[in-house]
C-alpha cells in the first residue's frame, strides 16, 4: 500500500486499496492534534450553522502577498487578536476550554519572558 502523506500524521480510512491518506490539522510538532481537529471541525459546524461561504481558494505564496489575510506571527498576537475574531473561540470550544488555554498561553508567554536561555547566555558573553 503507497502511503500519500498530506502535511501530516492523522490516519484516515484507505481510499483505495493502494493508496493509505493521511492529514494533519495544524503545522507545529507542538500542535495537539485532538484540540486542533476539534476546533477545526467546530469551525466547520459554526460554518455551517451560519451559511458562511468560504473563502476562494489562495493560489501561490500567502507568506509574501501583503494583500493576504494576517495570521498571527506570535502567541502575543494570537492572544491579542482573540477578543476581535469574528468568530469568538468561546463558540467553537465552550467558554471553559477557551479559557483554559488562553489562561494556559498567558502563562507560557511569563515564563517565556522570565526565563534565561542558553542563547541569550551566549549572546551576551559574546557581546560583553
Amino acid at each position: 500500500m503507497q502511503s500519500v502523506n498530506r502535511h501530516g500524521t492523522t490516519p484516515t480510512q484507505p481510499q483505495t486499496d493502494d493508496t493509505d491518506t493521511q492529514n494533519t490539522v495544524g503545522k507545529g510538532a507542538d500542535t495537539n492534534p485532538y484540540l486542533a481537529l476539534a476546533a477545526t471541525l467546530a469551525a466547520v459546524l459554526a460554518g455551517l450553522d451560519h451559511k458562511s461561504e468560504p473563502p476562494q481558494p489562495y493560489i501561490g505564496s500567502a507568506f509574501h502577498d501583503p494583500e493576504a489575510p494576517p495570521v498571527p506571527g506570535s502567541l502575543q498576537e494570537a492572544l491579542d487578536a482573540l477578543p476581535n475574531c469574528p468568530l469568538p473561540a468561546q463558540d467553537l470550544l465552550t467558554a471553559d476550554v477557551a479559557a483554559h488555554y488562553t489562561t494556559a498561553a498567558r502563562h507560557e508567554l511569563a515564563v517565556y519572558r522570565t526565563t534565561v536561555t542558553d542563547l541569550d547566555r551566549h549572546r551576551g558573553l559574546a557581546t560583553a
